[in-house]
């Protein structure tokens, strides 16, 4: 906001309450300086305000989307050791306006061949991970030099500076919280015991956040050797401390979390004879414990499912077969006929994501819970490896010989940037597309209307050319035309971006 600080006073009281400098002086480049000034020779103040206000909202931008520099760079300090991508139009509106997916995968493309961005996309890049934590790691590892020496001059750019040759000790000490998390992530895959004791030693000085995001670090090359300093994290003052920690002990099956977990889930099962078979039953704990949370006033689950969930969540899937002698998704289809079966259900979801199980992630899929939306599903797909993922799809495009929607809805959450979907996929995904789009107007097809930019940044490079040219009709909308040429551009440009003269 410093561009426009100048302007602010006689903003916040009015042109006609002002009794400071007019017209305003600021600290702008003299270009800039120079229009501001003729912008506020205009004869009523109000209008002269909005003027300048116009004059700086331009430069900002400009500046922001990478258009020529008004002044040379200083050269950096340390050359850069990778060369820069080609400055392509087209790869440069995939970067400002392409959809975020096909931004990760331009960035972790560069990346993965050492390149960097071009200077002149510099404040575009920073203004992505300004906007967006999940782009931040990639715009990081593309900025180069001069791109961490320029993500400095602004505060809300400072999430990226710091010199890329900064050593560890500086970065650790004087980094952000994202560059310290991922020192100690990379420090954890190559020396464990030595990134345990460099957060031990910090932990006591950090506010909360901060130290349940680097807790969440310990994640990488995660052992039994981290359970003392997890475990005397249970005792943390913050609960997200707390929950990261207990997160971390349910992935130990050893650990003294998991055994107390177990015992406390072991007298609510039992084994009887019910008529002429035997089964299991299940009932809630009579108590929780004092340091379970407690029901949220809003909550589904009546008070005493909501006990049986705290303590079902934090039992590892792996028990529970182990224990009944039931595979997992005879497991769940007990569980639909007790009397807890969302409490169950719930907790063995929170467990699948606190330490992914491939039996439990297809069970799940196979058997979905009645109640649990179908939103979840994405989700759960995300946890199994792409080759079970996509046998899944085409289970799905098998079964109903068309486009089915709920496979549309299903396409982006399951496969998570910078992901691409495999070949033999892409091409029946492709031709089903053009399939439904030659059968009739795609104005009336909200599914697909929807999933269509989604759908072309997730094919495989090679079945890109099939979007190049889609169906249309005569009575199709402006907006639609508008979709339809969209989806082609992005086509275009990531064909553009996976070409070999590219490189």
């Amino acid at each position: 906001m410093s561009a426009w600080s100048p302007l602010l006073p006689a903003a916040l009281v009015g042109t006609d309450r002002h009794t400071g400098v007019w017209p305003p002086m600021g600290g702008w480049p003299p270009d800039v300086a120079a229009l501001v000034h003729e912008a506020t020779s205009a004869p009523a103040r109000a209008e002269a305000l909005l003027r300048a206000a116009a004059v700086l909202a331009v430069t900002q931008a400009a500046s922001e989307f990478g258009q020529r520099w008004t002044t040379a760079l200083p050269a950096p300090a340390t050359p850069d050791a990778h060369p820069a991508a080609p400055a392509d139009a087209l790869l440069g509106w995939l970067l400002h306006e392409g959809p975020p997916r096909v931004q990760h995968e331009l960035l972790a493309v560069w990346a993965a061949r050492g390149q960097r961005l071009p200077e002149a996309w510099l404040p575009a890049a920073l203004e992505l991970g300004r906007r967006s934590i999940a782009l931040r790691a990639p715009v990081a590892a593309v900025l180069g030099t001069r791109g961490h020496w320029l993500a400095a001059k602004r505060d809300d750019w400072r999430w990226a500076a710091g010199s890329e040759q900064a050593d560890d000790e500086a970065r650790w000490a004087e980094g952000t919280l994202e560059q310290r998390s991922a020192l100690l992530r990379r420090e954890r895959g190559s020396a464990l015991a030595a990134g345990r004791e460099r957060l031990a030693a910090v932990l006591p000085e950090l506010p909360a956040n901060e130290r349940a995001e680097l807790v969440g670090a310990l994640a990488t090359g995660l052992g039994d050797e981290d359970e003392p300093l997890l475990e005397s994290l249970l005792q943390d003052r913050s609960r997200e401390v707390r929950q990261a920690a207990a997160t971390l002990l349910q992935r130990l099956p050893a650990s003294a979390f998991v055994a107390r977990a177990v015992a406390r889930i072991e007298p609510l099962l039992r084994h009887e004879r019910v008529l002429l078979r035997k089964r299991w039953l299940i009932e809630p704990p009579a108590e929780v414990g004092t340091t379970d949370p407690p029901r949220p006033k809003h909550e589904a689950l009546g008070e005493r499912a909501w006990w049986l969930y705290l303590v079902a969540r934090q039992v590892p899937l792996a028990w529970w077969p182990r224990h009944t002698g039931l595979e997992p998704g005879e497991l769940l289809a007990w569980a639909a006929d007790t009397d807890w079966a969302e409490a169950l259900h719930r907790a063995w979801r929170d467990a699948l994501f606190t330490a992914p199980e491939p039996a439990w992630s297809a069970a799940f899929l196979r058997h979905w819970p009645r109640g649990a939306g179908p939103d979840g599903r994405a989700s759960v797909l995300a946890l199994l490896p792409l080759a079970e993922r996509e046998a899944h799809w085409l289970r799905l495009l098998d079964h109903d010989g068309e486009l089915p929607d709920a496979l549309l809805a299903q396409l982006g959450p399951g496969c998570p940037p910078p992901q691409h979907l495999s070949l033999p996929l892409s091409q029946r995904l492709a031709a089903a597309v053009r399939q439904r789009l030659a059968s009739g107007s795609v104005t009336l097809q909200w599914p697909l209307r929807e999933a269509l930019p989604d759908i072309a940044s997730l094919l495989h490079p090679q079945a890109l050319p099939a979007l190049r040219e889609l169906p249309s009709h005569p009575d199709d909308p402006p907006a639609v035309g508008a979709l339809l040429h969209n989806v082609q551009r992005i086509a275009t440009a990531r064909a553009r971006l996976h070409a070999p003269d590219s490189v």
